[in-house]
């Protein structure tokens, strides 16, 4: 009888080691991290609303600080690939299997920072470009269809445990614009001197064309910090004409909205120049806004047979849509 008793409790007592090794594995297993991430009242870019596109849009997140980790989570982790799973303002995002971050400390807060448009690189543990640095070219790639790969954004500062394991970037963690945004209205009219046919000529159903000179468009976006840099000379002659545009029939108006590097044309304005029913017109003295990042400029051309008016200089914020005007005319 003893024998009996005995051998149950060495039976249970392994049972009751064994469930406490199991325990121990799960505490001390890796934690794969959650991602999620928002926009505030904005417009991400300028042909889409403020959502993220779900399968589509893709973001780089590295470990920028982990005190205690053994395992060197900032060099393991410096450009891993995450991709939106919902679409809308925010969303959840996830990492090919086996590919996301994973805690390995339990005791340790991890801070996070992410970029937009994710970059790739040879693996998650080598930052793209020369050591996060990649090239930028606002020039050929201001297109409905290419515009969102110059429309760089950056987050930082959220942070996660193994114990609590969601980076969030929101708040004031979400994501902000790191480029510049020009917005152009051209516009003309019976009231200024042309025809029907000249006016209509503003939205390039004839031979109306636009340049604007003076931007330079090459340079650098850096994926670590979200700074930029312009490493180019500015260009003369850039034809917008068929960039990214929307056009009002009604109001004979038509609006280019560019997506620039940040630099300062406050002391170099830039050339516009508009060719109407065969007609140039050029304004080289009023159009000199200080591009900085995050923030959209609005200028309002008018087109008018003795000249061209430029007016409604107006500075926004792109992030929150607050604003100051002044007016510049020729």
């Amino acid at each position: 009888m003893k024998t009996v008793k005995y051998l149950f409790l060495a039976a249970a007592a392994m049972t009751l080691a064994a469930c406490s090794n199991d325990e121990n594995e799960i505490d001390n297993g890796p934690v794969e991290a959650r991602v999620s991430a928002a926009f505030g009242p904005v417009t991400r870019t300028v042909n889409k609303d403020n959502t993220w596109t779900a399968s589509t849009d893709k973001i780089g997140i590295m470990v920028t600080h982990a005190p205690t980790s053994t395992t060197a989570m900032t060099d393991r982790y410096k450009n891993v690939e995450y991709t939106a799973q919902t679409s809308g303002k925010s969303s959840d995002f996830s990492a090919e299997t086996g590919k996301g971050i994973f805690f390995q400390d339990a005791s340790e807060t991890v801070t996070f920072a992410a970029y937009y448009p994710y970059q790739s690189s040879a693996d998650a543990a080598t930052l793209p470009g020369t050591e996060g640095v990649v090239e930028v070219n606002t020039r050929d790639n201001n297109t409905a269809e290419k515009q969102a790969s110059i429309d760089f954004l950056f987050a930082s500062g959220a942070t996660a445990t193994k114990g609590n394991p969601t980076v969030s970037f929101s708040a004031s963690n979400e994501f902000k614009h790191k480029m510049a945004q020009l917005k152009l209205v051209v516009k003309a009219s019976t009231d200024h001197g042309f025809t029907d046919a000249e006016a209509a000529d503003i939205l390039g159903t004839a031979d109306g064309t636009y340049k604007l000179g003076g931007l330079a468009h090459t340079g650098t976006f850096k994926v670590t910090d979200g700074t930029t840099d312009v490493t180019g000379d500015p260009v003369a002659d850039w034809d917008i004409t068929r960039l990214v545009h929307g056009d009002n029939q009604s109001t004979k108006t038509r609006t280019y909205t560019l997506i620039l590097l940040p630099q300062d044309k406050s002391g170099t304005p830039l050339t516009f120049t508009a060719k109407i029913g065969g007609q140039t017109y050029t304004n080289s003295a009023t159009i000199a806004p200080n591009l900085e990042a995050g923030k959209q400029y609005t200028y309002t051309i008018t087109l008018k047979k003795k000249g061209l008016t430029v007016s409604g200089c107006t500075i926004a914020q792109w992030e929150s849509g607050s604003s100051a005007s002044g007016d510049a005319e020729m």
